[in-house]
């Protein structure tokens, strides 16, 4: 039973990271979060939908190299569903507009 309930609150706690990224409140999510990508990391166990997650929240708040080591790793998982190839596609929206606005700010400084 213990065991069961401490499963249900680790879900319950990342569902609660996926939906203050969904409200936008990025600084939340990443505290909440973190603690399950580092499990993850240190696991090794793909979880596109978290691991995307996180990196919307890092991009929107500026935190450009934790988003582009999130993005590496993502690119590297293999989506098990349409929901994850969706996610993945997202992600290269976002680091293909990353890599514009750089190349952008590029061109004014020179």
């Amino acid at each position: 039973m213990e065991k069961n309930e401490k499963l249900i609150a680790f879900a319950k706690e990342m569902k609660e990271g996926f939906q203050l990224v969904k409200e936008k409140r990025d600084d939340e999510a990443i505290k909440k979060l973190q603690p399950f990508i580092e499990l993850m990391r240190k696991s090794g166990a793909p979880h596109i939908r978290l691991f995307s997650t996180y990196s919307i929240a890092q991009i929107r708040t500026g935190e450009l190299e934790g988003f582009m080591q999130t993005y590496a790793e993502v690119k590297e998982m293999e989506p098990k569903n349409e929901e994850e190839r969706k996610l993945k596609q997202q992600l290269d929206g976002f680091f293909n507009n990353l890599m514009e606005e750089l190349q952008k700010e590029e061109g004014h400084s020179s």
